[in-house]
């Protein structure tokens, strides 16, 4: 891991190591594999390659975390957490997730819950001839939601969000990231759904708008907005992420006090709001 020239802690470049990966008795149709902190439910057919490659994406998760200068690996209690992907819409939405999302973080359960057929053949906001892979982005947000677990509905949903689509914009697959180039990674991360030739000029929500929401608001809001508009908070939060975490170290020590008091849960005083 490489370090930023002037940022305590904080890395250039990760790359995770290939993961121990273990197969399992198959159980109701499903092949199961065992990673250091992850069972791996697969309702679908993925070759045992494919399956190291998303197998290291998963552990870049917990491995990272655990290195950062911010309170982030906060997962359940379990000792190793569930993800399953699932075949269809009909299985993903019979175990509790809601039917127009991708991938879903169960905060109850503790397990990850994502759409196989969307994971394997991700849509496209642009005509594009080449063959996409797995939807690793999906995967490492949804992670994020699992590592902070123990924050529960006490944080905002931008923030809560926001970091998800951060550590999703910044990696580049099969456990490796690179925040050295992170604004022009968040730049092409958010043009997957905005692609500048048909959005020339994007406006977003403003950060005003999103301070109250919790992560019911979130979602509620979500559905009900049209599906060309369902990322724009998104992209907001994106942005206000890489605003605290990259805007020099007194911004993240913001950041990492609020959580920390927050995750302590001391009421009295309250945290003092990132978002005036």
């Amino acid at each position: 891991m490489l370090f930023l020239h002037g940022q305590k802690n904080w890395p250039a470049r990760f790359q995770s190591p290939p993961p121990t990966l273990q197969q399992l008795p198959p159980k109701d149709d499903a092949v199961i594999w065992s990673s250091r902190h992850f069972i791996i439910v697969c309702e679908i057919e993925l070759t045992p390659p494919r399956m190291r490659t998303l197998a290291q994406t998963m552990e870049s998760v917990p491995l990272l975390f655990q290195q950062l200068p911010l309170p982030l690996w906060v997962p359940p209690e379990a000792e190793k957490a569930v993800v399953r992907l699932c075949r269809s819409e009909t299985s993903f939405v019979a175990r509790g997730a809601p039917s127009d999302a991708a991938g879903y973080y169960q905060p109850r359960s503790g397990e990850i819950l994502i759409r196989g057929d969307l994971f394997l053949n991700p849509p496209q906001a642009r005509p594009s001839q080449l063959q996409l892979g797995p939807n690793e982005d999906l995967l490492v947000h949804e992670l994020t939601h699992l590592a902070m677990h123990q924050y529960g509905a006490s944080i905002p949903a931008w923030l809560s969000e926001g970091l998800a689509e951060y550590f999703a914009a910044c990696h580049l697959g099969k456990g490796l990231y690179d925040f050295s180039q992170s604004s022009r990674l968040l730049k092409l991360h958010i043009e997957k759904f905005y692609p500048i030739e048909r959005f020339p000029h994007l406006i977003l929500p403003s950060p005003s708008s999103l301070a109250g929401s919790g992560s019911r608001d979130w979602l509620r809001n979500n559905r009900t907005a049209l599906p060309e508009d369902r990322y724009r908070p998104y992209a907001t939060a994106l942005l206000l992420a890489h605003y605290h975490l990259e805007g020099g170290t007194k911004r993240r020590t913001q950041l990492t006090d609020y959580l920390n008091h927050v995750l302590e849960k001391e009421i009295h005083p309250k945290p003092k709001p990132l978002l005036e």
